[in-house]
């Protein structure tokens, strides 16, 4: 019977760590290309043979749910290109389940069955009523996995996510190792009702942060339809303005060439190209630089680059923007619409419009955004945006924090630097290339 009993294990112990591998590659498809499902099934494996050599020495310890999450975080990193911390959240929140569903079914069990004999039994001595309640558990584990698996495909593994995850995590398995000590203990019929209302109240913590986290991102989305909606309009009427001076312009056309035709009959050669630059300016407002590719990015550029122009404020801009990246348009619209706004603003209240300069530029598979304006005076260097006071209030708006939230959904370093009379903000992004 033994030899039944370490099977049945054993295969309980390879459904546990399959399972999260599976999870993981539904979480990380993209870092991953083409699914390897024997490398899978292989490191499975031997995560199942650590697991059991653990068990023989005891069947329940925390040493073996440490190792249980170290092993694969690690091997999970091995495959998946990404931070170790986001693997290892992953792993510690997926024990974490795992281990309060084991003891509310082995509670209970033993509240119906045999009290706390029956649960020193289950958790810590092999037997036919372990290997039952072993077999049940992870055919409901196993039903468990398919009725979520649909929802892990549409959940994105977001930096703020990942930070949750981990907290709530390192919190649960107090919470976790509390209540084990408190069932050894205590045991009693209310056990299975404490373990119960646990795992509740941390699933709607859990819950709780994370519809947070997504109407905050919603948010995002709905502040960036509302300026690409200002900016087509902005540019409707700039267009429209356009069209119609252009209408003007043709209608006086039999007039301009009369006066040209006057002007260099007289010779007046400078006043004749001057007289065409000034009729021609419409429709040289209607070309608008590609700086991108990205109509909305463009959009953008052009138009900050039109408020420039108007408020007397010079602006070198030099962009080299990769192609087919995972970077979304509207997070580099919240990022420039933001840092140009902001360089407008300083610039204007300068004596004398300064310059604003621009920089968009690959480096590997970073993405380096620069953005300087001239200021009056030099001030220390901020890891983040300087926060609001009356010294330094041009430098800070409202939508700043917008740009730190779009920055961290890439990985990336914000830093602003204020030296030698100018205010410089420094951005990274790390993307990833689309093989679609």
């Amino acid at each position: 019977m033994n030899i039944v009993y370490n099977g049945i294990e054993i295969l309980a112990s390879f459904v546990e760590v399959f399972v999260l591998y599976k999870i993981y590659s539904i979480l990380l498809y993209k870092q991953r290309g083409k699914q390897n499902f024997i490398l899978d099934r292989e490191l499975a494996i031997i995560g199942t043979v650590l697991i059991q050599i653990c068990n023989h020495v005891s069947i329940f310890s925390y040493f073996t749910i440490i190792l249980f999450v170290l092993y694969m975080s690690i091997t999970a990193k091995i495959i998946y290109r990404r931070k170790y911390i986001e693997l290892f959240s992953i792993a510690s929140f997926y024990v974490l389940c795992l281990s309060c569903f084991d003891f509310l079914i082995f509670t209970l069990v033993s509240n119906f069955y045999g009290g706390y004999d029956t649960f020193t039994a289950l958790v810590s001595t092999r037997g036919i009523l372990r290997v039952v309640m072993i077999c049940v558990i992870k055919f409901l584990w196993i039903l468990l996995y398919f009725m979520i698996k649909k929802y892990l495909y549409s959940f994105s593994l977001k930096k703020n996510y990942v930070y949750t995850i981990l907290i709530i995590s390192c919190a649960g398995f107090l919470g976790f190792v509390y209540l084990v000590n408190q069932t050894f203990k205590t045991f009693n019929y209310t056990m299975t009702g404490v373990w119960f209302v646990f795992i509740a109240l941390w699933s709607l913590l859990f819950f709780t942060v994370y519809f947070v986290i997504e109407s905050k991102e919603e948010k995002m989305k709905l502040d960036f339809a509302e300026m690409r909606n200002e900016l087509l309009e902005e540019n409707y009427k700039t267009i429209n303005e356009i069209y119609t001076g252009n209408a003007k312009l043709y209608h006086d056309l039999n007039n301009h060439l009369n006066v040209l035709y006057q002007l260099l009959d007289e010779e007046k050669t400078l006043e004749a190209k001057n007289y065409i630059t000034e009729i021609s300016r419409p429709i040289m407002q209607l070309s608008k630089t590609t700086w991108t590719g990205i109509d909305v990015v463009d959009v953008v550029i052009n138009s900050k680059l039109g408020k420039m122009k108007e408020k007397g404020i010079t602006c070198n801009v030099n962009v080299e923007f990769p192609q087919n990246t995972n970077i979304k348009p509207h997070d580099m619209c919240t990022i420039l619409a933001n840092l140009l706004d902001n360089a407008i603003e300083a610039s204007e209240k300068l004596k004398i419009p300064g310059n604003i300069s621009l920089t968009i530029r690959r480096i590997n598979h970073f993405l380096l955004i620069k953005v300087s304006n001239a200021c009056e005076e030099n001030k220390e260097s901020f890891a983040h945006f300087p926060s609001t006071t009356k010294k330094n209030r041009e430098f800070h708006g409202w939508g700043l924090p917008s740009v730190k939230d779009a920055v961290e959904k890439y990985n990336g370093t914000l830093k602003c630097i204020n030296e030698e009379k100018q205010f410089i903000v420094k951005i990274m992004l790390f993307f990833e290339k689309n093989t679609n």
